[in-house]
């Protein structure tokens, strides 16, 4: 019976400790373009895009040098907006989800805007 207790309360202990840190999500936004000129269809990184991400927190954030932007969220549903001046924004609707153990990664490819 006291191993029992003990284990209980170890459990507990462990679960309240990490609970915090499993609840919080690494995800990365990646923002592209396709290179409208190449017959290969090159994909390039498009840095400094503004990826503003909105729901159970807010939050932005920049694009670096290969196109990534990272966020740690919580579990919900969130509404990603990615913009950029010469592009066409882009809007989505994302869910992350308790159990998921891997961060989030979603690729998103900007198009030029015409003019």
């Amino acid at each position: 019976m006291k191993h029992a207790v003990v284990l209980v309360l170890v459990l507990l202990f462990v679960l309240s400790g990490c609970g915090v840190r499993w609840q919080m999500k690494d995800t990365y936004i990646f923002v592209y373009e396709i290179e409208p000129n190449s017959p290969q269809g090159y994909v390039l990184p498009v840095p400094l895009a503004r990826v503003t991400v909105t729901g159970n927190v807010a939050a932005v954030r920049y694009t670096d040098a290969q196109g990534k932007a990272h966020f740690q969220l919580p579990p919900g549903t969130y509404t990603v907006a990615i913009d950029k001046s010469g592009y066409l924004p882009l809007t989505d609707t994302i869910t992350l989800y308790t159990l998921e153990l891997t961060p989030g990664r979603y690729v998103y490819y900007l198009a030029r805007q015409e003019g």
